[in-house]
């Protein structure tokens, strides 16, 4: 499977994002990536909010990139000096999402820590969330600090080509960790079937067959994948109604330290589903969230 070639990994100078440096840095050397960039963008809307409330003269924009310049060098120099890896040190100034996306037309992989630095960007999933929805590449969302290579990653699936693209990422981005394959099933109408008076023994058997069903799908679903060693695979059939809380389940049953999901599913409803999956994922999943186009 081919590597990955470029990373591109956005920093405001806060906790999470020095975070993000970091597993930057240990993808570089775990995933083969030869070119990494550390980008930080100076807020224009900040600028014009303090322009506003403290009538700063007009050069005050190059000096907050100056300063910002000297301090993401700092960080890259320290990422440096602790991994061998250089991150190239790149400030722009505008909206933040904007920024992030045109720099990421440059790279394969963009990473960003989950919380950001200013009040403004606390809520999880802010920026993140913003990325995720209009940049066409892979997003990793660093949550935890890292202290070593991925070791285990769990993938949520639902056998479409999203899913396998979703499967193909985790494996490059982890090139030696197990991949747990987990399908969250639902019989559908089960609810349904329970007010209309339908005996248990009969719902029972209608969500065995449901779960015969996804088996079925599962194991034809791996036979197709390629590139990827089938001995790393581990799968995982599970039943619930939600399907974000039964992958924290499964994150927490496996030890898993990435989930990768794909951004879209197999039909529209299943898209705006998987939207939803993804936004609770980056509030309840305890580990990175690398979500894949």
């Amino acid at each position: 499977m081919k590597p990955i070639s470029s990373l591109l990994v956005a920093s405001d100078f806060s906790a999470d994002s020095q975070h993000a440096m970091q597993r930057a840095a240990l993808l570089c050397k775990a995933a083969g990536i030869t070119r990494g960039t550390a980008l930080h963008v100076v807020e224009t809307g900040l600028l014009d909010h303090l322009r506003r409330l403290m009538h700063l003269p007009g050069e005050v924009e190059s000096t907050l990139i100056d300063d910002a310049m000297k301090s993401l060098e700092e960080a890259s120099a320290s990422i440096f000096e602790r991994s061998g890896v250089r991150l190239e040190p790149q400030v722009q100034s505008g909206k933040s999402v904007d920024r992030i996306i045109e720099a990421a037309a440059e790279a394969e992989l963009v990473l960003l820590g989950a919380k950001g630095r200013h009040l403004l960007h606390t809520n999880i999933g802010s920026t993140p969330g913003r990325v995720i929805r209009q940049s066409a590449k892979a997003v990793l969302v660093v949550k935890t600090e890292p202290v070593q290579p991925y070791m285990k990653v769990l993938v949520a699936v639902d056998f479409s080509a999203h899913s396998r693209r979703a499967v193909e990422w985790a494996a490059r981005v982890a090139p030696t960790a197990p991949l747990y394959l987990v399908h969250a099933y639902q019989a559908m109408f089960e609810g349904k079937m329970k007010y209309a008076g339908v005996t248990e023994d009969a719902i029972s058997e209608y969500r065995r067959r449901a779960r015969e069903l996804a088996e079925s799908e599962m194991d034809h679903f791996i036979s197709t994948l390629t590139g990827v060693n089938k001995a790393r695979i581990h799968r995982m059939i599970r039943h619930g109604d939600h399907p974000a809380q039964t992958l924290v389940r499964a994150i927490r049953k496996t030890g898993a330290d990435l989930v990768a999901v794909g951004k879209q599913g197999k039909t529209l409803m299943e898209h705006f589903l998987l939207g939803s999956v993804t936004l609770n994922l980056l509030e309840l999943s305890p580990c990175d969230l690398l979500v894949t186009q």
